[in-house]
C-alpha cells in the first residue's frame, strides 16, 4: 500500500492557517495513494522561544524540521512560507505546498497533483 503524508499548519483541522516560521503546531495526516482515504496521525506542538519576532531562530526552524522529517512527513501545507525557511525544507528532502482556505479542498488537489506525479515516499 502506497502512502504518504503531509504536515498540515492548521489550529483549527478545518482550515490552513500557519505560517510555516509562526506555526504553533501541524496535523500529520497519511493519504493511501490508492484509495485517497486520510488518516490523521499526530498533532504535533511546536514550542517557540519569546525572542521569535526578531526573525526566525535557525535551532527552532531545524527542530520543527527534524520533527516533520521523525513522522516520515513528505510535504508541509502552510499558509505561508518565507524564502529562508523554505530552502531549509526543501534541502531536507520535504516539498513546500501553499494554500489557504479550507482543508478539505486543498487536500483534494493535493491527491489529485500526487496521483498525476506518482509520488512515492
Amino acid at each position: 500500500m502506497a502512502s504518504y503524508r503531509i504536515a498540515v499548519g492548521t489550529l483549527d483541522g478545518q482550515n490552513i492557517t500557519e505560517h510555516f516560521g509562526r506555526s504553533k503546531g501541524f496535523r500529520i495526516i497519511e493519504i493511501d495513494q490508492d484509495t485517497d482515504e486520510e488518516k490523521n496521525i499526530a498533532d504535533i506542538e511546536v514550542v517557540h522561544s519569546e525572542d521569535c519576532s526578531h526573525g526566525h531562530d535557525q535551532a527552532m526552524l531545524e527542530e520543527k524540521i527534524q520533527a516533520l522529517l521523525d513522522f516520515r512527513v513528505t510535504a508541509i501545507l502552510v499558509a505561508q512560507i518565507g524564502p529562508g525557511s523554505e530552502r531549509l525544507v526543501t534541502k531536507n528532502g520535504i516539498q513546500v505546498l501553499v494554500a489557504e482556505g479550507e482543508l478539505a479542498k486543498a487536500m483534494e488537489r493535493i491527491k489529485k497533483y500526487f496521483k498525476r506525479h506518482h509520488f512515492d515516499n
